[in-house]
């Protein structure tokens, strides 16, 4: 409890000044009855502030939002309250006290400090309320929101009384891929951007999809001669990929390997190109292998439910964390992906063993793309990179951030190369 402010501060002092001035009156002129009416004022406060605290009402509190949320998508959040029993509630303000990268888009209703003032409710009817605000998440990982913070008054409203009402919430926030601005990996190329020639690998397969005007870098060796013939403009042939070749993504998470502060940490770049690798993949049609200490998601859309397999996949990644005791190398030596994989490796560190047997898989035919999160431009040591004879080295430092200019820095890495 403490004394309310504005204009509970106000009515403190009219009726302060009117005791002064009953009193004084009633000793000038000698009436009885001014006595009692001075000394009824002085009481009042006090009187008012008995019937708050022993008539108080019992109060309960429901949340209501969304269990699962995209990262950067604003969502809803709803308070209920309700009032058992006491005296009816005239004055009440609520607010609720929210972690860290969940960002509220009116920050006035929220009581993340005690000398917050919380809003009064949307809709109140002297037992029963609301009040709705909204929260954008700006990191993937899962939150707990509550406890809630009420603020009430005594009938006067001249004192007010506050709780925290013990009502928590979980909201998992999945991590949003980087939007694609041209070709990229995480399998192959579409409509005639690139081509592989003389590779064959599993997954891997070229339709027509049409003939189209020539553009300045389109190799001369797709040239359609009958239709350049025709018009008299070169035509280039383009080409579909009929399906997604799989990848297979090793996502490291040793105890010690994450660097930076905050979202810029060397572990949430790495979780923001798997999500993206992932994604379009998955939506190529492509599957996707997931494999880390903590354990192995296997995404196969053509079978079963692919959607439901996608959310284990993104739900997996939201919840990752860098405190693993064993090395990557050991647990992807003992998951022995099937011969003709493509494997995408996210790490910090060069793991002697991950440098192994990535190299036997080399040898094997398998294509490797290992992207390196440089720990010192993160705030971290310098460490060598895993560099591996006949694999891609992509250096990933802190000025390549996913949520600046939205991730182009980033998704240039992402990008294929011939």
């Amino acid at each position: 409890m403490n004394w309310a402010g504005g204009a509970a501060g106000i009515k403190s002092i009219v009726i302060t000044l009117s005791f002064i001035f009953l009193f004084i009156v009633a000793v000038l002129l000698d009436l009885q009855y001014l006595y009692l009416m001075a000394v009824t004022l002085a009481v009042l406060p006090l009187a008012s502030y008995m019937l708050a605290y022993f008539f108080t009402s019992r109060f309960t509190a429901e949340r209501v939002h969304p269990t699962t949320v995209r990262e950067g998508r604003r969502f809803d959040v709803e308070l209920k309250l309700v009032a058992e029993g006491g005296l009816p509630q005239a004055a009440m303000r609520l607010g609720d006290e929210t972690p860290r990268f969940l960002t509220p888009t009116d920050s006035d209703i929220l009581a993340r400090r005690r000398d917050m003032t919380a809003r009064p409710l949307d809709v109140w009817d002297g037992t029963s309320g609301s009040l709705k605000y909204a929260l954008v998440p700006e990191k993937r990982g899962v939150y707990r929101i509550g406890p809630a913070h009420l603020e009430t008054t005594d009938p006067l409203g001249l004192f007010t009384f506050t709780a925290d009402l013990p009502v928590l919430s979980e909201i998992t926030v999945l991590p949003e891929p980087i939007p694609a601005r041209d070709t990229v990996i995480g399998g192959e190329g579409t409509f005639g951007l690139r081509e592989r020639d003389g590779k064959t690998r599993r997954g891997e397969g070229l339709e027509f999809h049409g003939v189209r005007e020539y553009r300045p870098g389109d190799p001369l060796r797709r040239v359609h001669w009958r239709t350049t013939a025709r018009t008299g403009r070169l035509a280039v042939v383009e080409y579909e990929r009929a399906y997604q070749q799989d990848i297979v993504l090793v996502l490291d998470l040793a105890k010690g390997t994450e660097y930076g502060e905050g979202r810029n940490t060397t572990l949430e770049f790495a979780v923001k190109v798997a999500a993206t690798l992932a994604s379009r993949t998955l939506t190529a049609g492509g599957g996707v292998t997931l494999i880390a200490q903590t354990g192995t998601v296997v995404v196969k859309p053509r079978e079963g439910d692919p959607d439901a397999s996608r959310f284990r996949l993104f739900d997996f990644l939201a919840r990752v964390r860098s405190d693993a005791e064993t090395s990557i190398g050991d647990v992807l030596q003992a998951a022995r992906p099937g011969d003709g994989s493509h494997f995408v490796v996210l790490t910090a560190q060069g793991d002697p063993t991950l440098i192994g047997v990535l190299g036997n898989r080399i040898q094997r035919g398998d294509e490797v793309t290992v992207y390196f999160f440089e720990p010192g431009s993160f705030g971290g040591p310098s460490v060598l990179s895993p560099a591996i004879a006949g694999a891609k080295l992509r250096v990933v430092t802190a000025q390549h951030s996913p949520w600046e200019d939205g991730g182009r820095n980033l998704e240039y890495l992402l990008r294929e190369n011939d």
